[in-house]
């Protein structure tokens, strides 16, 4: 099985890093990690990666490169670059497919979503959501930030052959510590995980604060609190199946990363393109299609915008 991870971020880093460091102890894995820029890919590929976790710094060799050509074509692609980066690491995508291959997407937010159902013929997509928590400390050098489940399912109906390939991948993922399920409705969990990010993200991006730090304040909680309900109210119009209860899945999930910062925080403090757009800024967007007020998440979008314009 050749596996290609695109984009050497926090959660890429961190899959890639996993998957040696377990499968090189009982078979090595063609492994590939392909990246836009072409000094870091030559970076890590001689430098390899080191994998934080607690006390422990773990390091393996991993073939990277910027060119598709030198991968060749890939059973499992796995996309791990953020909202502003799919549509060019959709195409990166379409060079290593072959006609059985398969594309497992790991991003935060819905608005890659349209993207995904444009697409036609191979790969089949599969869509994945995880609670993974990975801070990137350098390049090639990413820290554990905590465990999480993983979920994942065809964004369309597929093949037999193409749902037994995707349970190995389920498995190899398994055996190798990360915690893994296929799902059928894999769409009300990206939509779980939406409402999710919609309390915490554009907050701790706001007030440059750790998950937790969203609780030590009324005032931050109240509006959390706020957010998640006009998220839900849309979710419920839109016909949304929502698994939990998103404000106490929300608030659970800040106690139990309270240490964590959030990926809207560390892209603003590294002064990027955050995925606003992807997450709060669906909410706005249905808010008006389906006539719901949604003023609290309005203000969390306009307010993370006007950071990313004074970088």
């Amino acid at each position: 099985m050749k596996i290609a991870i695109i984009g050497p971020g926090a959660l890429g880093t961190l899959l890639a890093a996993s998957l040696i460091i377990k499968t090189n102890l009982k078979t090595p894995l063609d492994l590939w990690l392909l990246d836009h820029n072409p000094e870091r890919a030559k970076y890590l590929d001689e430098k390899g990666l080191i994998l934080e976790k607690g006390d422990q710094l773990l390091h393996c060799k991993i073939n990277a490169t910027a060119d598709p050509k030198e991968i060749g074509p890939t059973d499992i692609i796995i996309l791990c670059v953020k909202y502003p980066d799919v549509a060019a690491g959709l195409q990166q995508a379409a060079k290593l497919a072959h006609p059985e291959s398969l594309l497992i997407t790991l991003q935060n937010g819905i608005g890659h979503l349209e993207l995904l159902k444009a697409g036609k013929g191979s790969p089949a997509i599969v869509l994945g959501v995880t609670a993974l928590g990975a801070n990137l400390v350098s390049p090639g050098h990413v820290r554990f930030a905590g465990s999480g489940m993983t979920r994942i399912g065809f964004l369309k109906s597929a093949s037999f052959a193409r749902s037994l390939h995707l349970a190995k991948v389920c498995n190899l993922l398994n055996d190798c510590g990360m915690e893994t399920a296929i799902v059928d409705d894999i769409l009300d969990y990206v939509w779980t995980k939406l409402l999710i990010n919609v309390g915490i993200n554009a907050l701790t991006a706001i007030h440059r604060c750790p998950n937790g730090g969203l609780l030590e304040s009324e005032d931050t909680q109240n509006t959390l609190t706020a957010a998640v309900k006009e998220g839900e109210a849309v979710a419920r119009a839109m016909g949304i199946n929502l698994l939990e209860d998103p404000l106490a899945m929300t608030l659970d999930v800040c106690k139990k990363t309270a240490r964590n910062l959030s990926s809207m925080l560390q892209d603003i403090n590294n002064r990027r393109p955050t995925e606003i757009d992807s997450i709060n800024g669906q909410i706005v967007a249905a808010g008006r299609k389906f006539d719901i007020p949604v003023p609290v998440n309005e203000k969390l979008v306009q307010k993370v915008k006007e950071i990313e314009r004074n970088y």
